[in-house]
């Protein structure tokens, strides 16, 4: 069976005489084919902007943390600011109070003459 035989409806003629298919005479499968593509098509959109979404939703999760890191640091970085403002306004006996205790508590030095007792309790 040739398709000429199938398509049991007359062909209309244009102005030149020669026949033409009608879009009622068109074969159902072209529009199915097209129909399936159409389909493919728009799931493979989906698919593909569901994947953004999460892609970017976890670098946005990941910039967020950074962002909180990064004010941690801002935070911290103005403490010492304020403290190293400070130190700058202290008079003489002031600065030499703050040296020595720095000198005791993050260096563990002592005065010449002192002693020192560590509690091995723990207490």
């Amino acid at each position: 069976m040739s398709r000429k035989e199938i398509n049991t409806q007359p062909l209309t003629e244009d102005e030149s005489g020669t026949e033409v298919e009608t879009q009622e005479n068109k074969p159902v499968r072209n529009r199915r084919y097209l129909y399936v593509l159409l389909y493919v098509a728009m799931f493979a959109f989906v698919v593909y902007a569901v994947v953004t979404l999460i892609s970017i939703h976890s670098q946005i999760k990941a910039k967020r943390d950074e962002l909180k890191e990064i004010e941690g640091e801002i935070t911290v970085q103005e403490i010492k600011n304020d403290e190293m403002s400070k130190m700058y306004n202290y008079s003489d006996d002031e600065f030499a109070a703050y040296v020595e205790q720095i000198a005791r508590d993050d260096l563990d030095y002592v005065k010449a003459g002192e002693r020192v007792f560590v509690n091995v309790a723990g207490d």
